[in-house]
């Protein structure tokens, strides 16, 4: 991070302001790049400086937007808020590409005034007629200018690396391929003198000339929403984007383009707002000062429509704030802009439900908790509780209540926020006249809108297009979310082949050669392939993978060996012919007897798994209370269990040959000698290349006393890639590496960002390093600090009030785990789940008796769950003990079903 010479941290696009060097013309400019100890600022001309982090200071910030997420630079710690509306003035100056000094245009003008030099760029969203569309590409015709100044010509799709700038590029121009009135370009002979020569003719010298004019070709555009009942989209392709019009989602002509050095006309052509022909003028501080004359153009250059350039941009904000309270025309240098947690960032108006997170009791406990839609009044994030107000099947009627943001979720059906765009759904007045088929010919926008304000039970307040705003039902709305300029060409289809010149493929658009969507893919039927799994129990399927192995080694080894591979050959058929009795026996059994257990089969199928838990079953006659699992070995290779995420898997790792069947045998040697305390590893002899792995929580964390499940896999690639890991989430988000769909997100195993020693490395990266890297590296103090470069928020008042809101939930999140753990636990591991928590339920209980009643912040007590003098510094807030009293009874009855002691009092062992 970087901080300006007030302490305020700098984000890029920021408007700095600096001390004027020595003949210097500029005294601020446009953060673009963020280095390790100086800053890229963008002046006016479109030049580039370095600059000290301390010789700054923010004074603007015109990217801030609808709908995103603020807080005050004076207290950044505080309670954060959300922006519902954004105003920006202009200060526009004459940039005339000579060694004059720009002239002062106008001041305050807003965006609505003006338009930039290309009216349309990519990612802009349109309209034509009924339809909503945003543009996915644009090509750009410029009018070239030759020295002599008697010849024009116009290149068509110059950005297609036909003309290249000669003269000082701009930030624009190396960054944006942009050309600007003004540039210098030249181009090949062969494009210049095939291109349209307006005036005059090609020439062997014409070579070099100056950029007169810039407009758009054509657009390709994507159309995305519309009307109802309106007819067929428009073409994807339109050569004349005077037809389409402008939409801003905000609401206003409101484009990260308005920003310093940004180039734009005036739309009423002749500038109103340009000053006289006079020597002084007052500044905003009504001072006289002098202007410097301008000179007179070169005749050559008269040619040119000449750019102004924004020089300054001053930006109020309407803020929202959590409490409910609203301030209008913020000053947004005073605002930082926050990146929104998770679901939990709730603000006023939001629409949310009763969150399950464990499994309820009933069904019906599901569906009366999730029926209710409730929306947000005010919320304090101090207590991290909210008020809020039901809507119940009665019109307007509504029943305030007051509840923990760790129970309420986002409503997936009300997943809008404010500045959303949206169309209408209903008939709407789209003209004074009435006359809808004038209007959709000069395409009129009361029907596209965006969300203004949703504090209204009842009512969403929308503010529409053409400025009008009204209140709407949610049925009578549809919500345009906004994807990437990328997915939508993917999903669009690939418009020219390998074969095809890049000319050539916008001339196929121009003539209508693209598709408007990508068709519906095709589904291929293969021929049924026989699987074992298909039709053989699961104990026949484990001998042929064991016979898979075998062949393997038979490849890789030398005749010496056959004899002892052969001996286990025999050893493995005489296992499988076994099995495959005990198969027949299963299948007499079933047809003789109508009346027996259907799973009885399916018992005796799998009677190696049943073996195992009936021995695990005889040997935990010892007290449940110990403080060790002695019956429960750290390592050990028993039969692959049936609910093993990869135990499908097509690319199984005994395809790998020898050499992979060496490299395994020596990774569980080190597992079974170094594995920690608290990680337990499950090989498999019939799958060696799966594994499951559980780990217990560590104290000072908000997972202690957590089991937390991964199933491995060992590609036949292994070790050169590294092992797929799926982690046991029950749909919970209990870690920014951890996904609810399972994914571990982790740079050791290629799933995340990294270099190094922190990539897998198939020489010195093992087994070892993956689970203790999960338990050391994910499963930490403060998770926090595992989300996406939240890291350098460690230490700052915004890292200070996220971590503690981030452990709370993440506790509660661990104890729902328990709850499921409890209910189903993973095959081969039920004995050492009900043991865990049968010793260490009454540590459970304990640790949320020390949060409720004494208020100790999460992951601050010992391996006993007492408090610690770390526990007095802060208090957990009130919003957690309300979510953690709800869940506490029901972990109680929990651990009583399967025995655990529930007392507060420990037995001194």
């Amino acid at each position: 991070m970087m901080y300006d010479a007030t302490g305020q941290r700098i984000f890029r696009h920021d408007l700095v302001m600096f001390e004027k060097t020595t003949g210097a013309e500029h005294d601020r400019g446009l953060v673009v790049s963020l280095g390790k100890t100086d800053i890229i600022v963008v002046l006016v001309d479109g030049t580039e400086v370095e600059k000290k982090p301390c010789d700054l200071t923010v004074v603007d910030r015109s990217f801030l937007c609808p709908g995103m997420a603020v807080a005050s630079v004076s207290d950044c710690s505080g309670q954060p808020g959300v922006i519902t509306g954004v105003a920006t003035k202009l200060d526009l100056v004459q940039l005339h590409g000579t060694d004059e000094r720009p002239r002062v245009v106008a001041t305050g003008v807003s965006p609505a005034e003006v338009w930039p030099v290309r009216e349309l760029t990519r990612g802009d969203y349109v309209v034509s007629g009924m339809w909503l569309g945003r543009v996915v590409e644009v090509s750009v015709d410029v009018d070239v200018l030759f020295n002599d100044g008697t010849a024009v010509c116009r290149v068509t799709n110059a950005g297609d690396n036909k003309l290249r700038v000669v003269s000082k590029k701009s930030y624009w121009n190396k960054h944006k391929d942009g050309f600007y009135p003004g540039d210098g370009v030249a181009g090949d002979a062969s494009v210049l003198k095939a291109s349209r020569w307006i005036k005059g003719h090609w020439k062997p010298s014409h070579g070099e000339g100056i950029v007169a004019k810039v407009e758009m070709g054509g657009v390709l555009v994507y159309w995305a929403a519309s009307l109802q009942n309106a007819s067929s989209p428009p073409p994807a392709y339109h050569p004349n984007p005077c037809n389409l019009t402008f939409f801003c989602p905000g609401g206003t002509d409101l484009r990260w383009s308005w920003c310093v050095s940004a180039h734009c006309y005036f739309r009423s052509r002749s500038p109103a707002r340009a000053p006289k022909k006079k020597h002084h003028r007052r500044n905003n501080n009504g001072i006289l000062i002098r202007m410097a004359k301008v000179k007179r153009a070169d005749r050559r250059l008269t040619g040119v429509k000449w750019p102004m350039a924004v020089a300054n941009t001053r930006t109020t904000v309407d803020v929202l704030w959590q409490d409910g309270t609203r301030q209008l025309g913020v000053p947004s240098a005073s605002l930082l802009g926050l990146p929104l947690r998770s679901q939990k960032d709730f603000f006023p108006g939001h629409r949310v439900v009763t969150k399950v997170l464990s499994p309820p009791p009933t069904v019906a406990g599901v569906t009366n908790a999730t029926s209710r839609v409730g929306v947000i009044k005010s919320l304090s994030y101090k207590d991290q509780t909210v008020c809020l107000s039901w809507i119940t099947a009665a019109p307007g009627e509504v029943v305030d209540t007051v509840m923990s943001t760790y129970d309420l979720a986002r409503s997936s059906d009300h997943s809008f926020s404010y500045g959303d765009m949206v169309v209408s759904l209903r008939p709407r007045a789209l003209s004074a006249s009435g006359n809808e088929e004038s209007n959709k010919a000069n395409n009129d926008l009361s029907w596209v809108g965006h969300i203004a304000d949703l504090c209204d039970a009842q009512y969403i307040h929308v503010k529409w297009g053409d400025g009008t705003t009204s209140k709407v039902l949610l049925h009578e709305i549809a919500i345009v979310k906004p994807r990437s300029v990328d997915v939508i060409l993917r999903e669009m289809g690939d418009w020219v082949s390998d074969d095809e010149g890049e000319d050539d493929a916008f001339h196929k658009k121009a003539q209508g050669d693209m598709p408007r969507h990508r068709p519906a893919p095709t589904v291929r039927i293969l021929p049924h392939m026989w699987t074992p799994t298909a039709s053989y129990p699961a104990c026949i399927t484990a001998w042929i993978n064991k016979l898979k192995v075998i062949l393997c080694l038979i490849q890789d080894n030398t005749i010496g060996k056959v004899c002892s591979i052969f001996l286990a050959v025999i050893r493995a058929l005489s296992g499988m012919v076994v099995q495959c009795k005990m198969y027949m026996l299963s299948k007499s059994m079933a047809s003789t007897s109508s009346r027996a257990e259907p799973a009885m089969a399916e018992n005796i199928q799998t009677c190696p798994l049943r073996f195992e838990a009936a021995a695990a079953s005889a040997l935990a006659s010892h007290d449940a209370g110990g403080d060790d699992v002695v019956h429960f070995k750290h390592f050990d290779v028993v039969q692959s269990p049936r609910d093993h995420h990869y135990l499908d898997t097509n690319e199984q790792g005994g395809c790998g040959g020898g050499k992979w069947l060496k490299r395994v045998q020596k990774e569980w040697k080190i597992l079974e000698t170094s594995l920690p305390d608290t990680i337990y590893v499950r090989g498999f002899e019939d799958r060696m290349d799966l594994l499951r792995a559980a780990m217990v929580g560590a104290s000072g964390t908000p997972y202690h006393d957590g089991l937390f499940f991964f199933d491995l896999h060992l590609p036949p690639s292994y070790p050169a890639a590294p092992p797929q890991v799926k982690y046991h989430s029950f749909g919970l988000h209990a870690n920014p590496n951890l996904y609810p769909s399972g994914t571990v997100c982790l740079s050791l195993l290629n799933t995340f960002g990294g270099k190094g020693t922190e990539l897998w490395s198939p020489e010195s990266s093992s087994l070892l390093q993956v689970v203790v890297s999960i338990q050391g590296l994910v499963l930490t103090a403060q998770p926090y600090y595992n989300e996406a470069n939240y890291a350098a928020q460690a230490g700052t008042p915004e890292g200070r009030r996220n971590e503690l809101p981030y452990c709370e939930n993440t506790y509660l999140v661990n104890l729902h785990t328990m709850l499921y753990l409890i209910r189903r636990p993973p095959v081969g591991f039920e004995m050492f789940v009900r043991d865990h928590f049968c010793r260490r339920g009454q540590h459970v209980l304990r640790a949320c008796e020390a949060y409720l009643h004494e208020g100790c912040p999460v992951g601050t007590l010992d391996g006993e769950s007492i408090a610690t003098e770390t526990s007095k510094d802060r208090s957990c807030s009130v919003g957690f003990k309300l979510a953690l009293a709800n869940v506490v009874p029901r972990l109680v009855e929990a651990f009583t079903e399967i025995g655990a002691r529930t007392s507060n009092e420990v037995d001194q062992m």
